[in-house]
């Protein structure tokens, strides 16, 4: 119910901003704003939080189907394998038919009401949205509770790090054996120094967590289980899928100037279109150039997927397993969307000197190639840093990829604050007595830094390091094994499944069900 309540909340949050928006009175109207302004980014947050839970609905739903169709025998197996490609099918139909019934809400609001004001648009969208959540509301008798971690992900990272700490003067040991391994097979350890470490290998900062699971000679004749309890020894398995986040916080830091780029469309290009002349006689310009890069994001998303789908044709790569095939190319996808945040914030840089030089007398047209390479690049950097994340991160902490996310970039966006402090000079009262031009260029610079140490941290630690699977000494049976690790296999690509459905029409849909 965690999950529900929380959509519940963020959605009420979003209506009370914009029921502010809609009821200020002149005389309230600046702390109004500020007021919506915090609860709409509060609503907002719960955005993905919705998506996911909707997809986790229509999963248990295909579930459901696939275990009733096993129950009759063996031979319905066919026929559930059907059930779950079609029903697949209809999740990622769903999900498409839903975003596109905003966007096209979106485009009516922008071109019907061209005579309205900005207060009657937030009334019609507070009406709607309180509307559409009664929808939510009602089906809350059939939604699928979801099981709950006994241990949340934010206490064992913190419980690891203070058994490690502890332990920070303990030397590494010279045998497997000196590692709590708990019923799991002493394997993927490499050597460094005099002791032996235990894989990934990661960063020498944080190198020290693997002494977390290290046994010390005053605990070799104890119980380790009553040392687990007081916080003092991590099992190797809990060590391993921690350390596996390692590589992503470089990764992600390393994308700090992408979220800044973010974070100034959200901003500085937003006020330049407010001082430019309209292209449109309602002067809704900003929403025509957001649609455009909206637009070019999902564009963004189908050239990765043909890109994917034409180097997986290759006898080069067919040799190559699925995780390093989707490895390769995430990190390749995520580099080319950093290098179009270059040439985008380039671009910034000479559309306002241009500006400038003729007085600041241009149209909104002229602002067309930076949002169309702002989309560009957050569709090949969001999706791919998404992928990336199950590519190298532990699939037990895969639920925990949008919180994480979340808490990387948007740490990143902040650090705005302090790049325009260092450029106030630069930045007056007005857009035309400002010199954003020499702002979006010491932007280009970061992002190219940034990128240089992305490459850098991606083939150091990302791309030749692999999590490796703790294995339990005497496994259970499970003779469907072999089903369950296709259906695995198969799930990290339903992201490339979801655009390809979303621009092939009925003959995509045919193509992937064959397949």
């Amino acid at each position: 119910m965690g999950c529900f309540t929380m959509i519940t909340l963020c959605t009420a949050a979003s209506i009370e901003g914009l029921m502010l928006l809609w009821t200020s009175t002149t005389t309230v109207e600046d702390f109004s704003s500020y007021a919506a302004i915090f609860i709409l980014a509060l609503g907002k947050s719960g955005q993905k939080l919705s998506e996911k839970f909707l997809e986790y609905q229509l999963e248990e739903k295909i579930k459901e189907k696939t275990e009733r169709e096993l129950e009759h025998g063996s031979r319905q197996n066919n026929r559930a394998q059907d059930h779950v490609g079609r029903g697949r099918i209809i999740n990622i139909w769903l999900l498409f038919f839903v975003s596109i019934v905003g966007y096209v809400i979106t485009v009516c609001m922008a071109f019907t009401m061209n005579d309205a004001s900005y207060r009657y648009t937030f009334r019609v969208a507070a009406l709607l949205m309180g509307g559409t959540h009664l929808f939510f509301l009602f089906g809350c008798v059939g939604y699928r509770r979801k099981e709950l971690r006994a241990e949340s992900y934010l206490h064992m990272i913190y419980r690891i790090c203070k058994a490690a700490s502890g332990k920070r003067k303990s030397k590494y040991p010279a045998t497997a054996n000196s590692y709590h391994w708990k019923n799991y097979k002493q394997k993927h350890l490499y050597k460094h120094g005099r002791g032996l470490r235990l894989s990934p290998r990661v960063p020498r900062l944080f190198g020290w967590l693997d002494k977390a699971a290290i046994v010390e000679v005053e605990e070799e004749n104890g119980n380790h289980e009553m040392q687990e309890k007081k916080g003092k020894l991590c099992m190797v398995k809990e060590v391993r899928e921690v350390k596996s986040l390692v590589p992503m916080i470089y990764l992600y830091i390393a994308s700090f100037g992408y979220d800044l780029l973010l974070a100034t469309k959200n901003t500085f290009f937003v006020s330049q279109v407010t001082i430019m002349t309209s292209i449109t006689k309602s002067n809704r310009d900003i929403w025509i150039l957001f649609l455009i890069s909206d637009i070019m994001i999902y564009v963004s998303e189908f050239i990765c997927f043909i890109i994917s789908f034409a180097f997986g044709r290759l006898k080069k790569f067919r040799s190559m397993d699925g995780r390093s095939k989707r490895k390769a190319g995430t990190l390749t996808r995520i580099g080319f969307g950093m290098l179009c945040a270059v040439t985008c914030c380039l671009v910034a840089c000479l559309m306002e000197s241009r500006r400038l030089s003729k007085g600041g007398m241009t149209t909104t047209m002229t602002l067309v190639p930076q949002f169309v390479l702002v989309g560009t690049t957050e569709g090949f950097v969001e999706g791919g840093l998404g992928s990336l994340f199950q590519c190298l991160v532990a699939k037990s902490m895969w639920s925990f990829e949008e919180s994480f996310t979340e808490i990387v970039m948007g740490t990143g966006k902040l650090l705005t604050i302090p790049v325009v402090l260092f450029s106030s000079s630069w930045i007056k009262e007005t857009i035309n007595t400002s010199h954003l031009n020499r702002y979006y260029l010491l932007l280009g610079i970061l992002n190219a830094a940034f990128l240089v140490v992305f490459g850098y941290y991606s083939i150091r630690y990302a791309y030749k390091e692999a999590w490796p699977e703790d294995e339990l000494e005497h496994p259970p049976h499970q003779p469907d094994s072999h089903q369950e690790n296709d259906d695995n296999e198969a799930q990290p690509e339903d992201q490339g499944m979801t655009r390809l459905i979303k621009w092939c029409g009925f003959a995509g849909v045919m193509e992937i069900k064959k397949k």
